[in-house]
């Protein structure tokens, strides 16, 4: 295969100071055709162009939420504040996605310096994992702005609303992909802000899907999240929080240790994919409805109604769903504009808490009554989890392919689902870990299932696989080497069978825990 030569730097994006109201979520149909190459292999082909290894330089890995001890902070994260926090440039897209022909506006705070953009599509590019497909330097220096707005309890929403100092087009040299946007001024701490380019228009294997609504519920930018306020409590915690604000740590949510480890692997592999975010999802966009499997990182705890009514149809029509993590689908939000997501928690003082479509709480909580685990197979069962996955048949798909046959060391945490103590249909035991959750033995496990048109849904049941493939656990980062390459090669073999079309076809389901049809314990919040 040829080598593509890189494309040239982006030179189009102009500078604004427009406050104009942002759309969070944009429709994602293309206003013109962008000449992308959408052939078969085009992912494969650009990963043959040259990367960039220093992207993150001076930028390590944060953990964003409720990921950082907080507590050692006296109930503050050092980023929660610019006063506590010290100098940074940070940043926020209006759309957390766009596609072919369309711009978004960067809102960026600074620090009285002109502002360097480095625009960087993740991937994997020969081991360097990024490539820089352009830069950008604002036409005048960048203020800092002041403190942000946060509105009265017990909504407690922060925003900002800082001006757009960058307009972003997407263009022929931005192909589809996750992006993180680097800030650096040479005056304050650099971060990311992190964009998914997206291509409605095309079928491909593989759609692989962002979790931006749960990185939202755990940002505690600017001193709440939908989980905790300043003083570290979840009495003082907002129950509606807002986009139009950075992400905290390193300004890149959750991407670097739950997506782009999966990511990278799928791109190393030449898998031609798609990519989406939850917006995309909870839209019914194109993007999911030509898809063979849909994809889920480490971490996808929140979802819209719209979310699980469309993951559930696609699942009917064939379409495989996988999820690389736990503690999926737990909670249920509710958009309650164009960028603010609104987590009550329980029908007290939810507007809409007692009616079944609306209310914010746990899926499997009344009003709503519908477990994770009737769609996944396995549902959340605990948090605070430290464990190891033992693998139950090491001769079945996909597990067959670790080199190391019975053992998964330091997989298993922090969050963990399991099948065995809630309703769901008849799962395949694919690994099991004996656990104790909050002092109660409990047992965690992997499972897989097919339906009636051969899809196949598969949820790993740990938020730990991903970032066990870099040993870059927040909670353990002490993984073994021969378990990240077991992990890799139980990943790829998912990948790559489920790009093909319904699993099921090419792996039926041997049953060895039957259906169930009622709730034992661990209904925990998350």
């Amino acid at each position: 295969m040829r080598k593509s030569r890189l494309f040239a730097l982006i030179t189009a994006a102009i500078l604004g100071i427009s406050l104009a109201t942002p759309l969070f979520a944009l429709p994602l149909s293309p206003t013109s055709s962008c000449g992308w190459d959408t052939a078969a292999g085009w992912v494969a082909r650009e990963n043959l162009k040259s990367g960039n290894a220093n992207w993150a330089a001076g930028i390590p890995i944060e953990y964003a939420g409720d990921y950082a001890r907080r507590d050692q902070q006296g109930g503050f994260d050092k980023w929660v504040t610019k006063g506590i926090q010290g100098k940074r440039v940070e940043g926020w897209f209006d759309s957390a996605s766009a596609t072919c022909g369309q711009t978004v506006g960067m809102h960026i705070s600074g620090n009285a310096k002109p502002v360097k953009i480095f625009i960087y599509r993740m991937g994997y590019y020969g081991g360097a994992n990024a490539r820089l497909v352009g830069s950008y330097k604002t036409q005048s220096a960048v203020p800092s702005y002041d403190a942000p707005i946060i509105s009265s309890a017990p909504r407690s929403t922060v925003s900002t609303n800082w001006p757009v100092s960058y307009k972003f087009k997407v263009t022929k040299e931005t192909p589809p992909g996750q992006y993180l946007f680097r800030l650096d001024d040479g005056e304050g701490k650099s971060t990311f802000v992190p964009l998914m380019i997206t291509n409605p228009n095309e079928r491909y294997g593989i759609t692989f899907v962002s979790a931006v609504m749960t990185w939202q519920a755990y940002n505690q930018w600017g001193g709440y999240s939908l989980y905790k306020g300043p003083d570290g409590k979840r009495t003082s915690r907002s129950t509606v929080a807002s986009f139009n604000r950075p992400y905290d740590g390193d300004g890149s949510g959750q991407t670097r240790y739950m997506e782009l480890p999966i990511l990278r692997l799928a791109e190393m592999d030449g898998l031609d994919i798609n990519y989406a975010t939850d917006f995309e999802v909870d839209q019914n966009n194109k993007i999911i409805l030509q898809s063979n499997s849909i994809v889920f990182g480490g971490h996808d705890e929140y979802w819209t109604n719209n979310m699980r009514d469309n993951l559930e149809a696609a699942v009917a029509r064939g379409t495989n769903l996988i999820n690389f993590g736990g503690n999926a689908g737990y909670n249920r939000l509710r958009l309650e504009t164009y960028n603010r997501i609104a987590m009550w928690r329980s029908s007290k003082g939810d507007p809409y808490g007692t009616v079944a479509d609306k209310a914010t709480t746990a899926w499997r909580l009344a009003p709503i009554k519908r477990p994770e685990s009737l769609l996944l197979g396995a549902q959340y069962i605990g948090l605070g989890v430290s464990g190891s996955y033992t693998v139950t048949h090491p001769d079945r798909w996909p597990f067959n392919a670790m080199t190391t046959p019975t053992k998964l060391e330091l997989v298993v945490g922090k969050e963990v689902d399991s099948p065995l103590y809630s309703p769901g249909p008849a799962v395949e035991n694919l690994a099991s870990s004996d656990i104790k959750v909050h002092g109660v033995p409990a047992v965690a496990m992997a499972t897989y299932y097919t339906n009636s048109k051969s899809a196949g849904v598969l949820n790993i049941s740990t938020n730990g696989w991903p970032c066990s493939m870099g040993g870059i656990c927040p909670w353990h980062a002490a993984v073994p080497a021969n378990v990240r390459n077991d992990v890799k090669l139980v990943t790829e073999a998912i990948l790559i069978d489920a790009a093909k079309g319904p699993l099921g076809k090419h792996h039926p389901m041997k049953v060895d825990i039957p259906a169930r049809t009622v709730s034992t314990k661990f209904s925990e919040s998350a």
